[in-house]
Parts: C-alpha cells; structure tokens; sequence
C-alpha cells in the first residue's frame, strides 16, 4: 500500500559550467615527476605492438615488427598528435578563496565553506536583498549576475600522451608515449582566473531555507609545440617532455536548496537502532503462567485483532483440518474424527509474531 509522505530533498535550480580565459605555462615532464610507457610498432604494421621499451626491443613479439635495437642516443622523435586529460584540478590553496571573491549581482556570498573539494556559498542575507518580488509573485527563480573573479593558482595532475614517429639506427618506427604525474605530485599552474555568467537562477527563501550556491573545479588542457629529449642515465634510456602548457579552467556551479516533496512511497519497515534491549526481554503471546487460565498478553504489540474461523468458534483442531464440526457449547469433534479442544475466550494459545507500522502524513512511522 502506497502511503502519502513529505520529504525535504535537495533541488538543483542551476546546473552550470562557465570557462574562463586560458593559462599557459611552460611544463618539463621527466622520470622524476611523471610516470613514463613508451611503445614502438612498425610503420607497416600499425596494429602490431612490440611492447618495446625506449632502448630495449623484444625479440618475441612475433608479429613482423622487425624489432631491431635503437640507440638511446641516437633518438628522434617526430611527434604527430598530442593529447591532455586533466585527472584532478582545484586551487592550491583552497581557503584562499574570500566571501568578496563571490559576487552576485556585485554583492558578496554572506560566507563561503570548503568541504569535499567543493565550495558552498551561503545566500541567506543575499536573498533579502536581490530578490524579484515580481519572480517571488509567480513563484519562479531570480535570475543574477554571477561572478568568480581573482582565483588562482591552480595544482593539476596530468595524463599526457603523445604519438608520431622515432627515428634512430637506420629504423623508423612508430611510437606511443603515456606520462601521467606520479602519486602525490602536481603540476604547478600559476595565474589567476575569473569566471562570469548572467545564467544564475535562485528560488526564493522558503520556510528559511535560502539556497545555496556550490561549485568546484576542472579544466581542459592541451600541450603546444611539444619537444621530446631522450638521454642514456646508468643505463636506462630516460625521456623529457617540454613544451606550454596551456589550462582552460572551468566553474562547475549548482544552485540547490531543500525543498519539500509530496510522494507517493511505502517506506521500509527497518528494526530500531536500540534493539538489543528487546532481545534481552523477549515479549511472548500467550496464556498466563499463573492457575488462573486467564489469557494475558505479555506484549502490547500481540494482539493485532486477528481471527481465524476456528478461534471465533473456540474451537482449535490440532490434526490440520479447516473446520470444526460443532459450536464451542456442543461436544464437537475434527472434520477428521480427532477430538477438538477449546481454548480460553476464544482464542487458541498460540505465540504469534506481529509487526505494527503506522504511517502518518508527515513521513513518519508510529
């Protein structure tokens, strides 16, 4: 059975993305702060990977690459594409960021909060003084001017791949190249940026519950003009990647705030946190202990005003038959010729399990 429930949820009324103008910096990756895979494959072969390492190549691939060993030092790279996906983006100091630093409309956030990489603005003194009495009527959001502005330096971790061609031996040959930023390292953006849209939508306060304004961030990259160096060290063939890094940080905003939701829901009957008191007490349904014979229920959630047809008669047939075959005042027997015993006002002693729930409007369970 469906039972109607009110419930607070929390409503997105924005969900944005605002860019903000690039930063470029100039980025080294090497063996020291990036993790480094380099592949080669035979230009005639494009599919057939050698699992060749930057100096070493193996023999056992057996698939026609003609793996002839390359010269570290004699290594050229010709690169033909680049790729740049940012894994993680925020704010090198993130409780840097000032309520003044949030406008809406050219009013501060009344406070700003950090938690679980994502700021929240609180709205509550703003509300009262940029709302739209005309929005408010019609009960539609106040749309504002939102602006992020004097944010900056950033930390990223980068995965960075690079393909195109290698040279070296007399040999051309394919080749892939993955860097990503090893654990606990970032890499250092430097720069300040301001994000800006007049997209904002805020409901109105209801029952005081203002909205609130949450956002974090991300960004897109690319890697310009990248140059790949590679050098013999003690014996391993270790590479650098330079070239400008160029960041397109992004706001990711949402607007929620607590709403109050009509549903039409069955909600889970879910035992009590301190339930461990009852076990220790079990409460049973039955007769008395005493001579009295009188029935006595030991629990208060026993009787649930439950008859079967035998009880109303006072009658129990203990061989599984349905019916008895005479009224309680009568010497009866079993539809199948076994003596029927009667019991005390009516019922049968008999311990029964019962759960007792009670819905209410509000959401809650009695």
């Amino acid at each position: 059975m469906n039972n109607e429930s009110l419930v607070y949820l929390n409503k997105v009324f924005s969900d944005l993305k605002i860019k903000s103008c690039p930063l470029m910096s100039s980025l080294s990756a090497t063996s020291e702060n990036f993790d480094q895979q380099l592949t080669f494959t035979d230009p005639q072969t494009a599919d057939c990977d050698c699992g060749c390492e930057c100096d070493c190549c193996r023999n056992s691939c057996n698939c026609g690459c003609g793996c002839t060993e390359l010269d570290c030092n004699d290594l050229n790279f010709v690169i033909d594409s680049t790729e740049v996906i940012v894994s993680d983006f925020d704010l090198t100091c993130p409780g840097q960021i000032d309520p003044c630093n949030v406008t809406v409309d050219g009013i501060p956030v009344d406070g700003l909060e950090f938690f679980n990489e994502r700021y929240m603005a609180a709205t509550n003194e703003l509300m009262t003084k940029i709302g739209d009495c005309a929005c408010m009527e019609r009960g539609l959001s106040t749309k504002a001017y939102l602006l992020i502005s004097g944010i900056g330096g950033f930390n990223a971790k980068l995965t960075i791949i690079l393909r195109g061609s290698a040279f070296g031996g007399g040999t051309c040959k394919k080749f892939k190249l993955v860097l990503t930023t090893k654990k606990n390292v970032f890499v250092n953006i430097p720069g300040q940026a301001t994000f800006a849209t007049s997209e904002l939508c805020l409901p109105c306060t209801t029952g005081g519950i203002a909205p609130i304004i949450n956002f974090s961030f991300n960004a897109d990259a690319t890697l310009l003009n990248p140059v790949i160096h590679a050098a013999q060290i003690g014996g391993t063939c270790c590479l650098t990647v330079t070239g400008c890094l160029v960041a397109e940080p992004i706001a990711d905003v949402q607007v929620t705030r607590q709403t109050l939701f009509r549903t039409n829901a069955q909600s889970v009957n879910v035992p009590c946190d301190d339930i461990e008191k009852c076990r220790q007490n079990i409460g049973e349904c039955g007769m008395a202990d005493d001579d009295s014979n009188a029935f006595q229920l030991r629990n208060r959630c026993c009787d649930d005003g439950r008859r079967d047809d035998n009880e109303e008669n006072g009658c129990s047939c203990g061989c599984g038959c349905n019916t008895c075959d005479a009224a309680p005042s009568e010497p009866a027997s079993c539809g199948c010729n076994n003596t029927c015993s009667y019991t005390n006002q009516g019922r049968s002693s008999r311990t029964t399990s019962i759960s007792c729930q009670f819905n209410g409007r509000n959401g809650c369970s009695f």
